[in-house]
């Protein structure tokens, strides 16, 4: 009995052993993109919702914009853009889009790092940015891409190769800061209403 009962105690360890190892291995082999891109969005709005402005996904292929925020019924909504990324860098493709020169650009950017754990919990970090805010972090990036290229190559890059991007590092002072978004809704604790008011 007394052997049954330690073959059936090492049985269980090795079971659980594989058990982690496969919750590790699914852990960094991270979310499947379309399931990332839908979690980033209604966290995004679940967060605007908290803080009193009324936010909504927006569906479809070839949608402009992925969030609206609407401060009230008479104002115009705010246009977000949400990008989630799990390895600290966000792709944005603004200078290909051409978001740094259209009035068609979103009001506001969300920047979403959902990092999966070993444990099965995720680290959760956001980065709220204007679009002029996010245009010029994307400047500073690209300018210093620039640099190390030249130095490198002893040449400009060719801007039609490649896909804009930015890092964590980039956008350490942005983190939590849904006060922008707020403000431009002029949404304070005791407040009557939301009302629009200008984006810096």
């Amino acid at each position: 009995m007394q052997a049954a009962a330690s073959g059936s105690s090492r049985e269980a360890e090795r079971d659980e052993a594989v058990s982690r190892t496969h919750r590790k291995s699914d852990a960094m082999t991270g979310i499947e993109p379309y399931l990332l891109n839908l979690a980033g969005e209604y966290r995004v709005c679940s967060e605007l919702n908290k803080r009193g402005i009324f936010a909504t996904v927006t569906y479809g292929n070839r949608k402009s914009v992925d969030v609206y925020a609407i401060p009230d019924g008479r104002t115009p909504a705010l246009r977000i853009e949400v990008k989630t990324g799990q390895r600290g860098k966000f792709v944005t493709k603004i200078t290909q889009k051409g978001l740094d020169r259209t009035g068609a650009a979103p009001d506001f950017w969300v920047l979403f790092h959902l990092r999966p754990m070993p444990n099965g919990s995720f680290d959760e970090r956001f980065f709220v940015l204007s679009h002029r805010g996010m245009c010029a972090v994307q400047r500073r990036r690209n300018r210093g891409y620039a640099r190390r290229y030249r130095k490198r190559h002893g040449r400009h890059p060719d801007a039609k190769v490649g896909v804009d991007n930015v890092r964590i590092d980039d956008l350490k002072e942005y983190e939590g800061n849904w006060a922008a978004i707020l403000r431009s809704c002029r949404v304070a604790p005791g407040a009557s209403g939301p009302t629009r008011t200008g984006i810096q």
